[in-house]
């Protein structure tokens, strides 16, 4: 349980080592099984985000300046967009 791959994240190590120091506190039983199954969904959790925040990380790192510049356009825009359609439709159900 102490050996690392390089990948794992802080956080994960840092789960890693409370799910030791829990185990070691608690002698055998349904008890132990409760803090394993707890620890183990907080691992798939942070495991989870991780490999979707890596996507986004890999998008931002191959990201040019026009396509910055797209994102942060539509992202100023869109609720200027949703506000105009949102006007337009009340005008309309009039």
């Amino acid at each position: 349980m102490n050996t690392l791959h390089p990948e794992t994240s802080l956080e994960e190590a840092r789960l890693y080592e409370e799910l030791h120091r829990a185990l070691v506190d608690i002698p055998q039983g349904e008890g132990r099984q409760r803090v394993m199954q707890r620890m183990i969904r907080q691992l798939q959790a942070t495991n989870g985000r991780n490999k979707r925040l890596n996507g986004l990380k890999e998008s931002w790192k191959s990201g040019r300046p026009a396509k910055l510049w797209i994102w942060i356009a539509t992202g100023a825009l869109a609720p200027v967009v949703f506000f105009c359609i949102f006007i337009w439709a009340s005008l309309w159900v009039e």
